[in-house]
């Protein structure tokens, strides 16, 4: 179920206080798709910290949510979010139902091929586990181990090829089990129904600050290219270059440093974002 949220208030006023005198001024070029004078993003809020619904006020709150809402002062738009399962996010894009998806979503090649992707923020995929457990040497320590994954993300494809691997070199899968969402995927590792969840670095960093010590960090994911968060738009070209120009200059002025310290992300993380 799609539910729109207009980012009003004092989540609006939270992110604002992030942005410099004279930020909307800076806009330059904006994309075509807010011309109506909103921003309207494809969100599922169960991904902290890029995007998760605050207890106290019912509204979704976290790093995306944030730059959305800079990309919106940038462009003089107002920020409108539409939530749903993640499975839902690319073909809502697709049918017109948002402008973009942020929403914690990589980089990746296959998905290019349908949409513009540009990349905002630098992350690595890892698995947890409960605090306590070894750390595997590489993927030939998944054999006969149960992860936990998010259906419809590129985690379910990358244990498909880490099991495929397995299978070729003789040894036991990997137990693949699949959650809507990602909230569902960590809660079967809080009550111990599964060894370990395929998640990102960012949500392992807001989980260790939220409640330090319940996790560990058991593997980081080879990666072969860059696969930076990225949000993704209906391809058009002039479009693309107008969005890049915002991510560069919200990197630039620093209002992206603001939002990854004020969500306790690591510095690194902006590296060659913007470039």
């Amino acid at each position: 179920m799609m539910k729109h949220i207009k980012l009003f208030g004092a989540a609006l006023a939270a992110a604002a206080v992030l942005l410099p005198v004279g930020f909307a001024s800076a806009a330059g070029a904006k994309p075509s798709f807010v011309s109506d004078g909103t921003f309207s993003v494809c969100q599922d809020p169960t991904f902290p910290p890029m995007e998760f619904v605050d207890e106290g006020s019912n509204q979704p709150v976290g790093v995306d949510v944030d730059v959305v809402s800079a990309l919106s002062a940038l462009w003089g738009a107002e920020p409108s979010i539409v939530t749903m399962d993640f499975n839902g996010l690319l073909p809502s894009l697709s049918a017109g139902r948002c402008d973009a998806v942020v929403s914690g979503a990589t980089l990746t090649e296959e998905r290019q091929k349908t949409f513009d992707g540009i990349g905002y923020l630098n992350t690595f995929v890892v698995i947890i586990a409960k605090a306590g457990a070894a750390p595997l040497a590489g993927s030939a320590d998944l054999a006969g181990k149960t992860i936990a994954v998010q259906s419809g993300t590129t985690y379910v494809e990358r244990m498909e090829a880490i099991n495929a691997d397995l299978v070729a070199k003789g040894v036991e899968a990997a137990d693949v089990q699949l959650y809507p969402k990602q909230t569902d995927a960590i809660q079967q590792l809080k009550v111990g129904r599964v060894d370990g969840v395929m998640t990102q670095d960012t949500e392992v960093a807001f989980r260790e600050f939220q409640n330090p010590g319940q996790f560990t960090t058991i593997w980081t994911v080879p990666q072969k290219t860059f696969q930076p968060y990225a949000i993704y738009i209906r391809k058009d070209g002039e479009d693309k270059m107008a969005v890049s120009a915002a991510i560069k200059t919200l990197v630039a002025d620093g209002t992206m440093g603001s939002i990854i310290d004020k969500w306790r992300l690591q510095p690194s993380q902006l590296e060659g974002i913007g470039q």
